[in-house]
């Protein structure tokens, strides 16, 4: 059975015990952490700290609680050489935390094209960090390069993966932004499953030509059925974590309101019911 987690992208002001509190109530089995208590610096929060990371560890657990991704801002698409360097030290860094919070996963992003690079230099660029990324990672530890930006497509982000060619490399398929790419979400499934370990969901709907804003599940245009019983043909057992993009979009839901709406439409779907939402 598919779990379900949340990114706390969706609650950016909430504490760590705010994040604990909601994810028991509303019956989530872990979180992935991106925002906490209005910033996204997770590197500089207190109880991640040398000295009490492992405390926050325990106290999480002992609340029958996971962290099952610590996600990064983590980009390899820079021209400039240093500027590589710079996101892998960073990368490396989120995996020593990942680690030390026994979460087996961090997210990084491929991104855009930069103006005056070449599609196939960029993804180039992006494998050969990522394969760096990959070998820093302390043991138990993967990368997870999401389906974002100009390297949305299932197939681009597998690509990329083989390119770089480690095994602590995995995709993070947010299937809001494949559909989004244009891509049919069975075709995203068939692309990514080779090396899906997470997934991101949310529904959405577009604002323009390349802008879509997060909405309630059942409220856009993104299949979340099509997108569960695609998992299901794979047979995927990971989570299945609710990314509401309330940092980015503070006009949108409180999360006493999303949290609750997206659960209750999952529950409907993997319980073989119509979606509540």
């Amino acid at each position: 059975m598919m779990k379900l987690a949340f990114s706390t992208l969706g609650c950016p002001d909430w504490e760590l015990e705010d994040v604990a509190r909601a994810a028991r109530a509303y019956g989530y089995a872990a979180v992935e952490l991106r925002a906490l208590g209005g910033g996204l610096d997770l590197l500089a929060r207190p109880e991640f700290q040398s000295g009490e990371v492992t405390r926050t560890r325990d106290r999480l657990a002992g609340q029958g609680l996971e962290v099952c991704c610590v996600d990064t801002s983590c980009a390899f698409d820079a021209v400039d050489e240093s500027e590589r360097r710079k996101q892998i030290g960073l990368a490396g860094r989120y995996s020593e935390l990942a680690a030390a919070l026994g979460a087996p996963l961090i997210r990084v992003f491929p991104d855009k094209v930069p103006e005056g690079a070449t599609f196939e230099e960029t993804r180039d660029r992006i494998s050969d960090s990522l394969r760096v990324v990959a070998r820093l990672a302390p043991r138990g530890v993967r990368v997870g390069l999401e389906t974002h930006g100009d390297f949305a497509g299932g197939a681009v982000t597998a690509d990329i993966i083989r390119r770089a060619d480690h095994p602590n490399l995995c995709i993070i398929w947010d299937a809001a932004n494949t559909f989004a790419s244009g891509e049919e979400v069975e075709e995203s499934a068939a692309a990514v499953a080779p090396f899906l370990a997470h997934v991101h969901l949310r529904d959405a709907r577009p604002m323009g030509k390349e802008h879509w804003t997060p909405v309630l599940a059942g409220r856009g245009l993104v299949p979340f059925g099509r997108v569960v019983a695609a998992l299901g043909e794979l047979g995927y057992r990971g989570y299945v974590s609710f990314e509401f993009e309330k940092y980015w979009h503070p006009e949108i839901e409180e999360p006493e309101v999303s949290l609750p709406d997206f659960a209750a439409a999952m529950r409907g779907l993997l319980g073989g019911r119509p979606c509540a939402a």
